[in-house]
C-alpha cells in the first residue's frame, strides 16, 4: 500500500504544479496582451503619419515655398505625386515636371528613384494617344 507521507507528498506536488503551470499561463497572457497594446499604439501612430502625409502630400501647392502654380499640378498621388504643366494657365506650357512631396528629410521610394532616372537619362518617356471605337 502507498504510503500516506508519500501520497500527500505527490499530490502537494501536483497542486504546486498546477498552480506554476497557470501562473506561467497568465503571464504569458499579461506579457501578450502588453504586446498587443504597443504593437497597437504603433500601428495607430504610423496610420496617422501616413494620414497626415496623404493630406499633405495634395495641399502641398498651397504651402509657402511651393515652386510651381498650384492651377498647374495635378495631383496624381501615386507612384509620383504631381504632374506639373508649367505655364498651363497661360496656355503655353513651357514645361512638364514630375514632382514628388515629401517631409524634412525622406528618401524617394525604389520605383521613384526609377521613375526620376529614367526622366533624367531623357530614356523611355514619350507620349501616346488611345483612340477608341463608339460604333
Amino acid at each position: 500500500m502507498i504510503n500516506q507521507e508519500l501520497l500527500v507528498f505527490v499530490i502537494i506536488a501536483a497542486i504546486f504544479g498546477y498552480l506554476l503551470y497557470k501562473w506561467g499561463q497568465f503571464r504569458k497572457e499579461q506579457e501578450w496582451k502588453e504586446k498587443l497594446e504597443k504593437l497597437r499604439s504603433e500601428i495607430a501612430d504610423k496610420q496617422r503619419a501616413g494620414i497626415k502625409g496623404k493630406i499633405t502630400e495634395m495641399f502641398a501647392p498651397y504651402l509657402e515655398g511651393f515652386p510651381f502654380k498650384a492651377s498647374e499640378c495635378k495631383f496624381i498621388g501615386d507612384p509620383i505625386d504631381y504632374v506639373v504643366f508649367e505655364g498651363l494657365d497661360n496656355r503655353d506650357i513651357t514645361g512638364i515636371h514630375f514632382l514628388d512631396v515629401k517631409a524634412d528629410s525622406s528618401e524617394l521610394k525604389k520605383h521613384q528613384r526609377q521613375i526620376k532616372e529614367i526622366i533624367e537619362q531623357k530614356g523611355n518617356i514619350g507620349f501616346k494617344t488611345f483612340r477608341f471605337r463608339t460604333k
